[in-house]
């Protein structure tokens, strides 16, 4: 087959007479595999140690790790020696390489929230090995042949499994490791094209690339694993402390953010709303005669009202509004607002959307109503004050007799 011709084995005596005058750095490519086999199983070692309580996540990891297993015991067994490019050990090397990365691409879009067919998957992984056996009983040159293409297709539908990460990241993490899948499946793509243009005999370890791109992919390949590993692990910490971070910041009944989650994010959504030359309104809002339906209906029907009232409270407003249990059956809000009328009638619009839907159940209906007091954040007054005025305002609407919006008499400073 005519085309370029490089990387043909040599006697020793004549690569030496061959060398340039500055030789390159020559990298035993087996070698680097074997190293690459010990990376892959110190990686299972390290992701079967991590822990994740989502199922999907769970499982996710459990296939990466049998991902990393398969590689890496795919690699190792080089260690009892390469007797030929058809030979048993090359053909484990090969088909065991193809299918650790099918299963690792699996594992990494189940992290993805991809539900993938395991059918399909295991049905991919099956044809690869029987096509790497067809292609062994044909010679070297077929089983290498075969090698490229299978590890080209499943490095590329790993690379499309995962492709959330590059689009919609949760973390740098999950970018950088989008980003290497795409990177490691883009390198199979000139290793086939080598592998077209080569001439010679099959090299023993199968990469029939130039001595330069040789060199660069046995490093690429040997620290591949552990790096892979670590940005899955550092994948799965970033969510975890996102995690911990929405808890800590959501108030586990209603969805509503926490008091301490208000006081952590009003000063930024306050500053934003002034830059973009809105008033910030703030709201005090209790459930009238709230003990009385615990007393009635039970704290099931009243956790189910609170549960609602925040739903529905959060539906009325902007995603940019604070929406807060503020305490028991007290709301408090945050939003960006075009002076004191537009306040008023979105506090009006909240207490009319409770008002107007039906709580309860169709056999013992539920009449729930609010009292909202409205105060306007001043320039340069602090929050705690402007809620104080707010709250103050709050007593006055229960003391007038309830399901109504009273806005603060007192000027903010």
């Amino acid at each position: 087959m005519p085309g370029l011709k490089f990387g043909a084995a040599l006697p020793i005596a004549d690569r030496q007479s061959h060398r340039p005058p500055h030789p390159m750095l020559d990298i035993d490519i087996l070698s680097a595999f074997v190293i690459c086999g010990a990376a892959s199983c110190v990686a299972a070692f390290m992701t079967v140690l991590a822990r994740a309580e989502e199922p999907d996540v769970a499982a996710g990891l459990r296939i990466c790790t049998a991902g990393f297993a398969v590689l890496g015991l795919s690699l190792l067994q080089l260690l009892l020696g390469v007797r030929a490019a058809d030979g048993v050990q090359a053909l484990v090397m090969l088909a065991g390489s193809t299918v650790g990365v099918g299963l690792f691409g699996w594992g990494l879009a189940r992290l993805t929230g991809e539900r993938v067919p395991p059918a399909a998957v295991l049905g991919l992984l099956v044809v690869v090995v029987v096509a790497h056996l067809l292609a062994w009983r044909d010679g070297a040159w077929t089983l290498s042949l075969a090698f490229m293409v299978c590890m080209t297709l499943v490095s590329a539908l790993a690379a499309l499994g995962t492709r959330r990460f590059l689009q919609r990241p949760v973390c740098a993490a999950e970018r950088l490791l989008g980003g290497a899948m795409l990177l490691f499946a883009a390198s199979w793509f000139p290793r086939l094209a080598w592998m077209l243009a080569y001439e010679g005999p099959v090299q023993v370890h199968h990469v029939h690339a130039p001595p330069l791109a040789a060199n660069a992919l046995a490093i690429f390949y040997g620290v591949m694993p552990i790096f892979l590993a670590t940005v899955v692990l550092s994948v799965l910490n970033e969510r975890l402390s996102i995690r911990l971070a929405l808890r800590a910041n959501t108030d586990e009944l209603t969805g509503a953010m926490t008091r301490r989650a208000l006081r952590d994010l009003a000063p930024r959504a306050i500053a934003a709303a002034r830059s973009a030359g809105h008033d910030v309104a703030v709201l005090m809002i209790d459930l009238d005669h709230f003990k009385a339906i615990n007393d009635r209906h039970g704290h099931l029907a009243g956790d189910d009202v609170l549960r609602r009232t925040a739903s529905l409270l959060r539906a009325q407003l902007r995603a940019d509004a604070l929406v807060t249990r503020f305490g028991g059956e007290e709301f408090a809000i945050v939003l960006a607002v075009d002076g004191v009328a537009a306040a008023r009638q979105a506090s009006e619009r909240l207490r009319l959307a409770v008002a107007d839907t039906a709580f309860g159940s169709p056999d013992r209906p539920l009449a729930v109503t609010v009292s909202v007091g409205l105060a306007m954040l001043g320039p340069g007054e602090a929050l705690d004050a402007a809620l104080l005025r707010a709250d103050e305002a709050l007593y006055r609407a229960k003391s007038g007799g309830r399901n109504r919006v009273v806005a603060s008499l007192d000027r903010a400073a």
